[in-house]
């Protein structure tokens, strides 16, 4: 008896686990994010290199965005349309790299 308790108790915990690991999965690779509301591809850069270009509504959901796609490192901001806007515009795009 104590062992199928301890059997769902177990499951139960892998169960949770799996479910915030694939919800945290989202943020971190290009798609849309129904969360934060965000959308990010993979897109060619001027240099002919890789960049993100994530399509948000807030400055702070794109830079969010980015630090998950670039897994908590550093990246550069290639174009921000929202920085040094007077007014936050409706939508934004913010393309970066990972560093």
């Amino acid at each position: 008896m104590a062992i199928r308790s301890m059997a769902r108790r177990t499951l139960s915990v892998c169960g949770a686990t799996l479910a915030v690991a694939c919800a945290a999965d989202d943020k971190s690779r290009p798609g849309t994010d129904a969360e934060t509301g965000t959308t990010a591809s993979v897109v060619t850069w001027s240099d002919a290199k890789p960049a993100l270009s994530i399509d948000c509504q807030l400055p702070g959901d794109c830079r969010n965005r980015a630090f998950a796609l670039c897994h908590g490192g550093k990246y550069s901001v290639l174009k921000d349309t929202m920085a040094g806007a007077a007014q936050v515009p409706d939508r934004g795009t913010m393309v970066v790299r990972c560093t």
